[in-house]
């Protein structure tokens, strides 16, 4: 199951990379931002499937544990249902998850406190808090498209802004898809990829340079 796991979530993990380039091609930052917080989610899976490989296990069912979610709220909705699917069938389904005895979900944060890494753990008490702002829309996460003019004190709207700059994103989300290919690597006993060491360090440059200029 860690293996199969491990290469869906690689998979997802490149498409996200790909979305997350053409985002911030056409300037839609905020956007990016959101899509490497997924990726961010991806590392954070592998990390764990490395260090304890049946939470890949506990992973996949704890999709089925939101599945019976949604379909206990198909049958409270007391309406027609989508795709002529029937009442008795979704119970049916409801009956098996059940029997399945699937234990409860692991919550993310729970992943990265199991791994015991304070770095990891530091990371996703700032930089995965800060990206899940902008995705939940929150204040800190709209605050910058709004800006205030000193002199007049009038507020006015700015489109076009983004709470981080496009040079750390793009950095940022090299740095996260390093880091996965390598966890898939590992968890597969495959040989460390070509250049990624490499990559890593150059990478790692580019983001000590944005910080240096202060272009987070």
């Amino acid at each position: 199951m860690s293996g199969i796991w491990s290469v869906s979530l690689f998979l997802r993990s490149i498409a996200a990379l790909n979305a997350v380039i053409l985002l911030i091609k056409f300037r839609f930052y905020d956007d990016a931002a959101i899509v490497i917080r997924t990726m961010f989610e991806i590392e954070l899976q592998l990390r764990a499937i490395k260090a304890e490989p049946e939470i890949a296990t506990r992973l996949v069912q704890g999709t089925e544990t939101h599945r019976e979610k949604r379909l206990k709220a198909l049958i409270k909705r007391g309406k027609e249902l989508p795709g002529g699917i029937t009442k008795e069938e979704i119970a049916e389904q409801i009956v098996l998850i059940r029997a399945a005895d699937i234990p409860g979900d692991i919550q993310k944060r729970q992943l990265a406190e199991k791994l015991e890494d304070p770095e990891l753990l530091y990371e996703y008490d700032t930089i995965y808090s800060l990206l899940s702002d902008i995705a939940h829309a929150s204040p800190t996460g709209l605050a910058n498209y709004l800006e205030k003019d000193p002199t007049s004190g009038k507020i006015t709207l700015n489109p076009n802004s983004s709470l981080l700059s496009p040079e750390y994103l793009m950095a940022l989300a090299a740095a996260t898809q390093l880091n996965t290919l390598d966890l898939t690597a590992s968890i597969l006993n495959d040989p460390s990829p070509v250049r990624s060491a490499e990559l890593r360090k150059q990478n790692g440059a580019i983001l000590y340079k944005i910080k240096a200029v202060g272009r987070i």
